[in-house]
C-alpha cells in the first residue's frame, strides 16, 4: 500500500508537470515576447525540449492569432532550431486559416531544403501555394535537382522541368517520356537541340517536326548528311519547304531524295 501510494504521488508530480509545461507553453504563444523566447528556447535551459513539444502540440493549437503564430515562429528561427521550425511550420499549415498561406509555406519548403533535403519532394507535393519558380531555383542552385523537376513539373512550369532534365540530371531518355507527356512545343524544341548536340540525330529531327521549329535546318542537314539519315533529312525537308523560304532547302531536299533513291 506504502509503495502504491508513491507511485500515485509520482504520478500525480508528473501530470502537474506535464500541465505546467502546457500551461507554459500556451502563455509564451500569447504573449510575443522576443526576451520571455529567448530564455524559454535557451539551451540551458533543462526544460527547453518538453516546452517545445508542448508549444508545438499545445500552444499554436489553441491560438487563432496570426501575431501569435508570427513571433513563434520567429522564435524558432532566432533560436536557430531548424528541425523544430519544420515540425511547427507543418502543425501551423494543418490549420484552417493558415493553410495556404503563402510565407508559411515558402518558409518550410525553404527550410527544409537547407536542413532536411529528405522533406522537400513531400512538402513540394503537399503544398500548392508557395513561389515554385523562385524555390525550384533555390533548390537547383543546392544541387537538389530531382526536386526542381518536381516543383516545375507540379507547376507546370515544362520549359524549366525538361531543362533540368537535360542539363543537370543528365537524362536525355527520360526528357524526351517527359516531352512526350507534356507534349508542348517549347519543349521539344529544346530537348530537339539537346539531342542533336548528342549525336541523336533521328530522334532530334523527329523532335523538331514535333516543336514546329525549323529555325535550325542548316545544323540538322549538316548532321543527317554526316550520319546519313537521308531518309528522316528528306521528311524533315519536305516539311521546311513549306515553313522557310530558302531556295537551299529546295537544293537539300532534291540532293537527300537522290540518298534514298526517291
Amino acid at each position: 500500500e506504502i509503495i502504491r501510494g508513491r507511485v500515485r504521488r509520482a504520478g500525480s508530480c508528473v501530470t502537474k508537470m506535464e500541465n505546467s509545461f502546457k500551461t507554459e507553453a500556451c502563455d509564451l504563444v500569447k504573449s510575443r515576447d522576443p526576451g520571455l523566447w529567448a530564455t524559454a528556447l535557451d539551451s540551458a535551459n533543462p526544460h527547453r525540449r518538453e516546452l517545445i513539444d508542448e508549444v508545438i502540440q499545445t500552444g499554436i493549437v489553441e491560438t487563432i492569432s496570426a501575431e501569435d503564430l508570427s513571433a513563434t515562429v520567429k522564435a524558432f528561427m532566432v533560436a536557430d532550431l531548424p528541425n523544430e521550425l519544420i515540425t511547427l511550420l507543418e502543425k501551423i499549415l494543418t490549420k484552417a486559416d493558415f493553410k495556404d498561406n503563402r510565407n508559411l509555406q515558402n518558409l518550410l519548403i525553404l527550410t527544409a531544403i537547407k536542413f532536411d533535403s529528405s522533406m522537400v519532394v513531400q512538402f513540394a507535393n503537399q503544398f500548392d501555394n508557395y513561389d515554385a519558380p523562385d524555390i525550384a531555383n533555390i533548390a537547383i542552385s543546392t544541387e537538389l535537382f530531382e526536386e526542381a523537376f518536381v516543383i516545375y513539373r507540379k507547376f507546370k512550369i515544362n520549359v524549366s522541368a525538361v531543362e533540368v532534365l537535360i542539363n543537370q540530371i543528365q537524362d536525355l531518355d527520360r526528357a524526351y517520356e517527359f516531352a512526350k507527356l507534356c507534349n508542348e512545343p517549347p519543349v521539344w524544341s529544346i530537348l530537339a537541340k539537346a539531342l542533336l548536340a548528342n549525336g541523336k540525330i533521328k530522334l532530334s529531327i523527329e523532335s523538331y517536326i514535333k516543336a514546329d521549329d525549323f529555325t535550325n535546318c542548316s545544323e540538322i542537314i549538316a548532321a543527317a548528311k554526316s550520319t546519313g539519315n537521308f531518309e528522316e533529312l528528306v521528311h524533315y525537308l519536305q516539311i521546311a519547304k513549306e515553313k522557310v523560304q530558302e531556295c537551299y532547302i529546295e537544293n537539300e531536299l532534291a540532293l537527300a531524295l537522290s540518298r534514298t533513291n526517291k
